[in-house]
């Protein structure tokens, strides 16, 4: 199984303040060029993965605003890499049992939807 990370660790930037530059876009693209063989894997784990874990945090966008739970600068390396291993660590239709999750998950993926274009802009120039 490929690490993943990469990705997540890009497009979590979804969930911060400070989202990601032209600059950011061409390093991580550097990065998944070297793991990924087409732009299509990099995507289905975007929505598959990342945008249903983050599911969660785009529900409670409106109704909170996320002031209590969106980093200044991105998220911490370590807390998104237990996040990551225990995404995988369970069956992938136990994650769907939440309705919080259902409900976000469209809001989750409109609010990635320019981190994902400009990863793939930046990819497909790499």
């Amino acid at each position: 199984m490929k690490d993943h990370f990469v990705i997540w660790d890009a497009v979590s930037h979804v969930w911060s303040e400070i989202g990601l530059d032209r600059n950011d876009f061409l390093r991580y693209a550097e990065k998944l060029k070297k793991t990924y063989s087409s732009w299509e894997e990099v995507e289905l784990v975007i929505k598959k993965d990342v945008c249903a874990s983050f599911a969660f945090e785009s529900f409670l966008l409106f109704p909170c605003m996320l002031w209590m739970v969106m980093p200044d600068w991105g998220y911490n390396q370590e807390y998104l890499r237990r996040r990551m291993n225990k995404w995988y660590s369970r069956q992938y239709f136990i994650h769907w049992l939440n309705p919080l999750r259902v409900a976000g998950y469209p809001v989750a993926l409109i609010l990635s939807m320019r981190i994902c274009s400009g990863l793939k802009r930046a990819y497909e120039r790499a």
